[in-house]
Formats: structure tokens, C-alpha cells, sequence
């Protein structure tokens, strides 16, 4: 390589570009989608490799979506009631939508990845390029917060947390390019589709018109600036006051007292939150109560470098080029954490603290570390001009780090792809042979798939059972529980009581659910210790439990690892079925 070579690649990589349409510009605006591309074909072969595979959080927050072609699904289930009222109303009209227009909502789940991934690569490129015209710099944000987002898999869930992201990112550009009707529209999207990250834009909005000198500041001579706050705002109170209108027959919001009484949030529970004696894990590591400050790939933590670099003008020549909007950097960083501490002071009212933080961090970190290597680059090429060698591995060595890392480093972990594939098939045939109003009982993990794959209502499901909302988990509680007790009753009494309260038409057993071992792995009684103990006590007395004794009378169908047993079988002594 030569060094008017260099000189030219100088040119291309650090020189500003006014043109956002140039040709330079659309190259690495076409490579940036060329990766996010290529992070989703991956995950689209994963996601059509099987009959039965759905993404985690999907069976979670879409299985009733399939009440969409078939209305009679899931009648008078708690569970499915729940999940419809639970999820973001922008999300569930934009699954309506398709699938009005034939396309399942559990096929669609698959297929949007790709296309969240290219909306939000597309608006962050964008951002980047307003902030510091350089099309190298657009491009190596839009790279370094795809990678992020595929290596966690926030784009794959395709829900709530995979719609924020394009829509933030929309939200952010058209605040740059000073845009009240796109503000307007994005305020709204993100708070259709994700509540906490629209308080977060309200934040931003509220610091929008306030410009810092340092530690001094005065409000903005434009009036347009006052125009987009006030315009944002109002959107932001309306979703607001909807949100209110929709008062939650699940209610109210369980109380930080009763939390800390509950198993359920504890280090063995369904959500842990509190820790003894971990601080760190706390505030900084646990996905719901820390900040979760990612940085993955490692050259992130290039971006908490940006606030130093800003103040040397006469190093960093290319400062003068950053828009004045930067400061949105700033914002977004100030309306986060103070929401992130807010939410821990209103613990649970405004849902989980990480969620003000772990989103929009990312964000933060991607475009402070584009903005903050293009500085630092373009300063080294400046000071190596007369070292051609050195120059061209300094590009190499930065290039290999950000472009290669995550198929050098993250291997098979990268892209995430977090999907769940049924391994029961008979049973998902056989359940959706029987009657739209069956209810299915079982304290296998496989209660998590049976919605989604068998189309039938799961009296309890540890996936379902998450205990913020009091009016839905206190009655997934006491299922849980009486269904415990009954599971190893010799009473008939008891199992008859049991059937005939929860119109329960099948049980369904996995071969070692009366072993011992089966006490300390299953998930129910790793978090109720107290039930292992007495279901233990159960299994060493006699006569044996009515489900160990009458199982092989009242089986009515099998598989290797499961046993389907009728329940009024149980209950109707030697009449059979």
C-alpha cells in the first residue's frame, strides 16, 4: 500500500460529507444493512427449522394471539386473558393487523427480526450522520449497536422490546432534525409499544431546550425547540392518560413489603430482584433491579470517552464538526438514570428500574463510541501521515476489531437466537384433537409450550406466572398450590375438590414426578421449598398418592418422557372413564 493510497483512504474514512445522499454516503449507509442482514439470516434458519419452534418470550406474550383466526382458543382462561391486557397495545394491533391479512402471529414473529433490525440500523445510521456528518461514523454506530442488539437478542423477541428500538431510534432523528410531526408520531409509537422508554423521551424532551456551557446553562433562543418539547410532551401525557383509561382487571401492583416476604422474587424464585448481601449484582448485574451497562463488544467502553474528548478542540479537530445536538447524548443519559432511581423510590409502580437504563444505554454507548473513534482516528491518521505502515495497520487492527469480534470471540453465542423448540409432538397433535375448552395441569416445564404448540389452556405454567399484578398471580398462586397439594394427595376427596374447581380434563406427568430428585430440580418447589418438604412427607406415607396409584388405569395417552392422565378418571373410582 502506498501513501497516496493512505491518503485517499484518509479522505474516505474521516473528511465530512455534507451530501447524505452521496455516493460514499449510500455505500456504507448499504453496509451497515448488508450486516444486519447477515446477523439475521442465522436467526431465520433457526426460526423455520422446526414445526414447533417459537422465540422464549413469544410463547410468553403472543400464544393467545392465535385467538386471532380462532376466537373459540383459550375460553375463559386466565392465563390468555392476562398476556392480552399485558401486552403493548401498538404491538398487539400491529400482530391484528397481519393477521387479518392471513399472516399467523407466531409465523410473523419470526419473520419481523429482520426487519426491526433494518429499521432501527437505518435510523441509527442516521442519527449518526446528523451528529457528525461522516458516513463512516453512521456506519459504525448502526454496526456496533446491531451487534449489541443481536448478541442479546433484543431484536429477536419481535415484541415489546424488539419494537422500541426502531422506534426510539426514529424518535431521536426526527428530535435532531427538529421534526415536531416526526417527534410527535415516534412519542406515540414508543409509548404504544414501550412505556418506559417513552418516559425516557419525555425526559429528553423536557432537557431538550436547555443548552449546557460547562456547568452553566440557558434555555434556547429557537422556538421551534420549545415547539417539539411542548408537541412531545402532549403526545407523551395522552398515551399517558390511555394507559390510565385502561384500567387492569389484574390489578394492583404487589407492594415492596409483600415482595420481600415472597419467595417468588427471591434468588430461587420466578423473578429474583432481592439479594442477600449483593450489592453489585444489585445495582449493576440483575436484569431487573441494576443498570445493566453492556459492553459487549468490549470497544464500547470507548464511548465514555466522549465527554473528555469534546473538551479538546485543538487536539480533535473534527469537534467542530459535531451538531450542536450531541447534547441529546447527554440528555438521554440524565433522563435515564433519573427515572432508573425513580422507579426503585415508586418500586413496583413503574415497573422494573433496568428497563429506564439497559435499553437506552445501549443506544448511548453505540453512538458515543462511533463519534468517539472517528475523533481519536482521525487524530492518529493526522499524526502518522509519514508513517504509511503504521497508518494501514492501525485501520486493519480497528477494522478486525469491531467488524470481526463477534465471530472470533462470541462464536455460536452470536446472533442470540433464544428459541424454544417443542420436543413433545404427539402431545401438541393429541391436545389439539381435544375440545377448544380443555384444561391442562402439570407441574412440568413443558406447561410452558402446551399454549403455544398444543392451542390448549394450562391451568399453570412457570413461564406465565410472573407475580407483579396481584388480581392475576395471587389466583395463579393458589392454582399452583392447590394443584401442588392435590399432585401428591391419597385424599380422594381433596383430588375430587381439586378437579371440579378447575374443570381440569387432564393431568399430565413426567415419569419422574414421583422421585425423590424430582423434589430439588422442578422450579415450582425449588421456590417453595416448604411444599417439597411436605410433598416428600407425602411420597414416604401411606396409602401412595392418588395420581402414583390410579396412573396406569387412568392413562389415556403417552409419550417417552410424559404421561396424559384423565382427570374425572381419577376422581370416579373403578366407573373408568
Amino acid at each position: 500500500m502506498n501513501f497516496p493510497i493512505l491518503q485517499h483512504l484518509e479522505k474516505v474514512l474521516t473528511q465530512p460529507e455534507p451530501n447524505p445522499y452521496s455516493p460514499r454516503t449510500l455505500f456504507w449507509f448499504f453496509l451497515s444493512l448488508a450486516f444486519t442482514v447477515s446477523f439475521a439470516i442465522p436467526v431465520w434458519k433457526t426460526a423455520f427449522s422446526s414445526e414447533y419452534i417459537i422465540m422464549d418470550d413469544a410463547r410468553q406474550y403472543l400464544f393467545w394471539m392465535q385467538r386471532f383466526s380462532d376466537p373459540e382458543l383459550f375460553p375463559n382462561d386466565l392465563i390468555a386473558d392476562f398476556y392480552q391486557s399485558a401486552i403493548a397495545p401498538g404491538v398487539s394491533v400491529f400482530y391484528r393487523i397481519f393477521a387479518r391479512l392471513g399472516i399467523e402471529p407466531l409465523i410473523l414473529n419470526r419473520l419481523l427480526p429482520v426487519v426491526l433490525g433494518l429499521v432501527t440500523t437505518a435510523y441509527c445510521f442516521a442519527v449518526c450522520f446528523v451528529l457528525l456528518p461522516i458516513p463512516v461514523v453512521g456506519f459504525l454506530g448502526s454496526l456496533l449497536l446491531s451487534q449489541n442488539l443481536w448478541l442479546n437478542g433484543e431484536l429477536v423477541t419481535a415484541i415489546s422490546t424488539g419494537f422500541l428500538y426502531p422506534t426510539f431510534m426514529a424518535f431521536l432523528y426526527y428530535l435532531l432534525r427538529r421534526s415536531w410531526v416526526g417527534v410527535a408520531i415516534c412519542t406515540a409509537l414508543v409509548g404504544l409499544c414501550y412505556g418506559p422508554l417513552m418516559l425516557v423521551g419525555v425526559g429528553v424532551l423536557v432537557l431538550w431546550p436547555i443548552n449546557w456551557y460547562g456547568w452553566l446553562f440557558r434555555f434556547s433562543q429557537n422556538r421551534r425547540d420549545y415547539i417539539i418539547s411542548g408537541v412531545g410532551i402532549s403526545v407523551a401525557i395522552a398515551v399517558i392518560f390511555y394507559y390510565l383509561s385502561s384500567v387492569s382487571e389484574f390489578g394492583p401492583t404487589i407492594t415492596v413489603a409483600e415482595a420481600k416476604l415472597w419467595p417468588e422474587f427471591g434468588e430461587d424464585g420466578r423473578v429474583p430482584f432481592f439479594y442477600e448481601n449483593a450489592f453489585w449484582s444489585f445495582w449493576f448485574k440483575n436484569s431487573r433491579s441494576g443498570f445493566r451497562l453492556s459492553f459487549n463488544p468490549p470497544i464500547l467502553a470507548l464511548g465514555l470517552l466522549l465527554p473528555v474528548l469534546l473538551k479538546f478542540r485543538d487536539r480533535f479537530p473534527l469537534v467542530k464538526q459535531i451538531n450542536d445536538g450531541v447534547t441529546v447524548i447527554a440528555d438521554l443519559t440524565v433522563s435515564s438514570i433519573f427515572l432508573f432511581f425513580t422507579a426503585h423510590i415508586l418500586l413496583f409502580k413503574l415497573f422494573l428500574p433496568s428497563r429506564y437504563t439497559s435499553h437506552s444505554f445501549r443506544i448511548i454507548l453505540a453512538i458515543s463510541t462511533a463519534i468517539a473513534l472517528m475523533l481519536l482516528l482521525d487524530c492518529g491518521l493526522r499524526k502518522l501521515r509519514d508513517r504509511p505502515k503504521i497508518t494501514a495497520g492501525l485501520i486493519a487492527v480497528i477494522g478486525i476489531l469491531i467488524i470481526f469480534y463477534p465471530p472470533l470471540f462470541w462464536k455460536s453465542a452470536f446472533p442470540r437466537k433464544n428459541y424454544i423448540i417443542g420436543a413433545e409432538s404427539g402431545l401438541y397433535m393429541f391436545l389439539q384433537n381435544q375440545p377448544k375448552d380443555t384444561v391442562v395441569a402439570t407441574l412440568a416445564i413443558e406447561a410452558d409450550n402446551i399454549p403455544s404448540f398444543g392451542r390448549r389452556s394450562v391451568l399453570i405454567s412457570w413461564e406465565h406466572s410472573l407475580p407483579y399484578q396481584l388480581g392475576y398471580y395471587r389466583q395463579i398462586r393458589r392454582r399452583a398450590k392447590d394443584f401442588i397439594r392435590a399432585h401428591y394427595t391419597s385424599d380422594v376427596a381433596v383430588m375430587q375438590d381439586f378437579v371440579n374447581t378447575y374443570n381440569v380434563d387432564f393431568i399430565v406427568l413426567e415419569n419422574d414426578a414421583f422421585e425423590a430428585e424430582f423434589m430439588t430440580e422442578n422450579l415450582w418447589f425449588v421456590q417453595w421449598k416448604d411444599l417439597a418438604e411436605e410433598a416428600q412427607e407425602k411420597l414416604l406415607s401411606e396409602p401412595p398418592p392418588i395420581l402414583l396409584s390410579e396412573r396406569d388405569r387412568c392413562t389415556i395417552f403417552a409419550t417417552n418422557n410424559l404421561t396424559v392422565v384423565s382427570a374425572p378418571c381419577l376422581i370416579q373410582g373403578n366407573s373408568g372413564t
